[in-house]
């Protein structure tokens, strides 16, 4: 019997040991967890985080939450949608403007001394945030 008492605090180191991973095995595995709004992302790749710029100060108003018709940044679907018709159309109608069934894109956003390449910067970060 006295066998038994010295078993147990044995088997409960073994358990405790080989369950819990060690913390060199987990930190390479560990990724930042996803940003709690898409325009909390902030992207690495300079242009779009010129894009993520000009969203914030110009874009937002409308993407944001998807005012007159806007798709909001933080509806995938909406997207989906846009981006099926290809990167050339959505930059013309960023650029120039554009009258839809749901609502209208005002040419620049509105903006008019907008660049082309600030324009394209920002079309391309509302594409590429997290949804």
């Amino acid at each position: 019997m006295k066998i038994l008492p010295a078993i147990v605090p044995l088997g409960l180191f073994i358990l405790t040991s080989c369950d819990s991973p060690k913390e060199s095995d987990t930190v390479s595995e560990k990724s930042p967890p996803p940003p709690e709004h898409p325009w909390d992302w902030i992207p690495e790749d300079p242009a779009l985080a010129s894009g993520r710029e000009i969203y914030l100060m110009e874009c937002s108003g409308c993407h944001d939450e998807g005012e007159e018709g806007a798709p909001a940044l933080t509806k995938k679907s909406e997207w989906d949608t846009r981006s099926e018709q290809g990167l050339a159309v959505l930059l013309d109608h960023a650029l120039n403007g554009f009258q839809g069934p749901d609502g209208k894109m005002p040419a620049r956003g509105g903006t008019p001394s907008l660049t082309d390449e600030e324009v394209t910067n920002a079309v391309n970060y509302m594409l590429a945030a997290p949804k």
